[in-house]
Formats: structure tokens, sequence, C-alpha cells
């Protein structure tokens, strides 16, 4: 039980013992059953540890508990662990909840390869057209290109993207790919029903399981007969990521990192690929997200700022930036939040980088003494200062109109 990651599944403390080998039997029973009163998360993290954790019995109990949950939607969240999600995606798919897994950011990379082997057409032509998820799991398109139903030009896009951005991944039959591998090469279906009667009772009497003899999809009770983690071809039920980030990625120190430290990160992070680099923006500190919101691929740049874990001041430096990409202030310009925060406001609209669009409708926001100024950088696009200068000169206008009144 020492390696469960209880803080990252949203566990609270005082529910714990009902998921640990001493607890009495009827509490691990409640615990896999989602009998125990809490929060739909929660229960869902629960459910998760005991299929995970528990004995034949316990996990069988736990996945149908799964697929019984009333609103299952309800209960993934932003910070849904990885290998809950891919349990919902193993365990109790659905057209709505695959949308969802789809567009999740802590989707790993065996989930998303088997919800686009199984899509769709609007979600596989949704999944070709997401270039940060390709470039996070460029095998998605391999999936994607084995799925019957993704359209054919949605097929070709995803692979002059992935192409132009040198991560494409070995299609069967396109030619410019590499020899497919056979642990990649293809997605399974999704797991066949099974009769849990039979499954607990084979499990008590200490008998094979049915679903292991008749050779149906995955083995839910025999982990050692479970494809390699991380592949499309097996679940394997524990807390692992797809991630080997070390902790001076991860966490924040107590104050800003040394010159060598942040020259070290620099180097390793410049090794990375452009989906490696997408994740640690979503997951690293203050400074990995320093270097990689000035990383040349916009798809990298842009998600430290999808993240949600950028600070105020982190946001007003970007904004400042004027080698910037526009893209990234793009973003800053559409978060609510930091757009309520004026010096943030008079940062987005001053830098050059900042497209015109997103400039023009913060100008009439503009206080008296930030319009003026405005007015008067040249540096800005032409709409922009011109935009500005007129308002000047109304306010101007104005009162001059009311002195003279």
């Amino acid at each position: 039980m020492s390696d469960i990651p209880w803080h990252q599944l949203g566990i609270p403390e005082d529910l714990r013992y009902n998921l640990s080998p001493s607890a009495p039997r009827s509490a691990r029973i409640a615990a896999a059953r989602g009998q125990l009163p809490t929060y739909p998360d929660v229960q869902l993290a629960m459910i998760y540890v005991s299929a995970a954790t528990g004995d034949a019995e316990l996990r069988a109990m736990a996945t149908e508990a799964l697929r019984a949950l009333p609103n299952l939607k309800a209960a993934i969240h932003s910070r849904t662990h990885a290998k809950v999600l891919e349990f919902v995606a193993e365990y109790a798919a659905s057209e709505q909840i695959d949308w969802l897994l789809a567009r999740h950011k802590n989707t790993n990379d065996r989930t998303a390869a088997l919800v686009a082997a199984r899509a769709g057409v609007e979600l596989a032509e949704a999944m070709a057209d997401d270039h940060e998820r390709l470039l996070i799991t460029p095998d998605v398109l391999v999936s994607l290109h084995g799925n019957p139903n993704t359209p054919q030009p949605a097929i070709e896009r995803a692979i002059a993207f992935l192409r132009m951005e040198g991560c494409i991944p070995a299609l069967p039959g396109v030619r410019g790919t590499s020899p497919p591998a056979a642990a990649t090469a293809a997605a399974p279906p999704p797991a066949a029903a099974f009769d849990l009667d039979a499954e607990i009772e084979a499990a008590l009497s200490g008998k094979p399981s049915p679903a292991l003899q008749s050779r149906q999809h995955l083995s839910m009770f025999d982990l050692d007969k479970l494809g390699g983690q991380g592949s499309v071809s097996g679940f394997a039920f524990d807390f692992k990521s797809d991630d080997d980030f070390s902790l001076d990625l991860l966490e924040d120190g107590g104050g800003d990192a040394p010159p060598e430290m942040r020259q070290s990160i620099e180097k390793r992070i410049a090794a990375m690929s452009p989906g490696k680099k997408i994740k640690l923006a979503y997951l690293g500190n203050k400074e990995s997200r320093a270097v990689l919101i000035r990383d040349r691929n916009k798809q990298v740049a842009s998600a430290v700022v999808k993240s949600g874990r950028m600070t105020d001041n982190e946001a007003l430096n970007a904004a400042g930036n004027r080698n910037m990409h526009m893209d990234v202030l793009r973003e800053i310009a559409s978060n609510r939040e930091w757009m309520r925060k004026y010096p943030v406001k008079v940062a987005v609209v001053n830098n050059p980088r900042t497209p015109p669009s997103v400039a023009v409708p913060i100008v009439s926001s503009l206080q008296k003494r930030e319009l003026e100024a405005l007015a008067r950088n040249r540096n800005v696009s032409s709409v922009v200062f011109t935009m500005a200068s007129k308002m000047v000169r109304q306010k101007q206008q104005g009162k001059e109109k009311e002195q003279g009144g």
C-alpha cells in the first residue's frame, strides 16, 4: 500500500484504511462496491484502488461498481489520475466518456490509443486534428489509421502534421514510415462482457478464470498474462505513469533555482521530444515552465498556459515578453482570471506580438494614462495604434466640450 499515490488520487486519510488489507472484509467490500458515503470523484478513485490492490473477488466487485456508477462523467474531473481514466476506458466505455477521455490532459498513451481505435467518425476526426495529443502520443495515429471510422482526409492531415514535426509513427501501407512494431501495430476491441458470478465462483474455489479460458480480451485476475505497461494490448492494475520526470522538474523549491540547476533543466528539456515537453508543461514546476513557455514549438509553449499551473506573475512576465509566441499571448488573453488583472491586460495590449484581433477589444478598457502611452507606442500594430490614438482624441475633445460648456 506504500506505493499508492493517495494525494494524487484525492482519497482523504480517513477513508484510506477501508482499502487496507488489514481492514475488515466488510469495509473493503463496501469500498469496492462504491458504497462508502463520499464525493463521486473519491468514490471512483477508491473503486480503482480496490480493483488494483484487492483479490479476485474485490476486483470483480470494483469493476461491476464502476459500470454501475450513476453519473460516471461527474466523477471525472481535471485532476483524475491517469490510471483511473485508463480503468474507465477499459471497463466502462461509452461514446460520451470517450469524448471526455480524448480531451482530458491526464489521459495516458494507452488510453488515448484505445479511444482512437474505437472512436466514431466525429471523435476520430477530432482526435486526428488534435495536434497536442498527436505530439504527446503519436501512436494515436496508428490507432486512427486502423479505425475504419476515421475519414481519410483526417488521416492525411494528421500524417502531414506529424511528418512536419518529425515524429511520424509506423503506419502499415504508408510510404515514408518505419516498419510497424508488433506491440503497437493495432489496438484490440473493447473488453468483452463476462459472467461476474462465474468469475467470483471460480476465484473462490481456486479454479482458473472462465474469461481467460475462453481467450476473451483482457484478464481481470491474472496479472502475469497482461500486456506490458503502456501497451494497447493489455491493462495493468498499477499506479505507474507514462512519464519519468525527475523531481527537480516537477517540485517547486523555496525560491529561485540556482544558475547551474537552471542550465541543467534547460539542457534536459532541449533534448526532449515535443510530446514529452507538452507532458512536462502540464506537470512541471516554475523552472520547467519558464523554459517551456519559450519553446519554438507553439504547441509546447501554449500547453504551459493551458496547464492552469502558471501564477499571475508568470502570466504578467509572459504577456510582456516581446519574444513570446503569439499563440501564447492569445491563450493568456482568453483567460478571464488573468484578464481581470489590469497589469496583465496592459502588457498584452502593448506587446507587438499580440495579434490585432486579440489586442483591439482590450483597448477600449484601458484607462487614460495607459491609453495615451499606447497611442505613443509605435511598436504595436497600426490597427491598435490608430484605435488608441482615436480614442485619446475623442476623450480630449469630450473634455474640451465639457470645459467650454
